[in-house]
């Protein structure tokens, strides 16, 4: 992967993660469309070359946002209906309103993304 592929891709994901988190995009459509961005492009490294590594290392700032994403939200999602269940909380699952929740803090640490957007709780929509 080149620098230009995984600068475009990192801006197409932050761009999801901005709209669902200032109520231009549903939740789940932002799980759709972000597609486990972190781990599909396996931003951890894990089939990484040497150059690729360095420029993971290079854009890390970037790449942080996208695995806090991975990992504190979509790895502990569940079904809203299972959201209430004690098996699933016991475990520390959760559903799309604490997943959105969690979504715009992670929001607020992107480069050029206004707090105020993430923020202000009148322009979230359809919760």
């Amino acid at each position: 992967m080149t620098e230009l592929e995984l600068t475009c891709a990192l801006d197409r994901a932050d761009d999801l993660v901005r709209r669902c988190a200032s109520g231009e995009m549903q939740f789940g459509d932002f799980v759709s469309q972000y597609n486990n961005f972190f781990w599909a492009y396996a931003l951890d490294g894990h089939e990484a070359n040497p150059a690729e590594i360095a420029l993971f290392a290079k854009l890390r700032h970037r790449i942080a946002p996208h695995e806090a994403v991975a990992q504190s939200i979509l790895a502990k999602l569940c079904s809203d209906n299972d959201a209430s269940k004690t098996a699933y909380l016991s475990e520390g699952r959760f559903g799309s309103q604490k997943a959105l929740e969690r979504l715009k803090e992670i929001a607020a640490s992107i480069p050029g993304l206004s707090r105020d957007v993430v923020s202000d709780p009148t322009s979230v929509s359809g919760r």
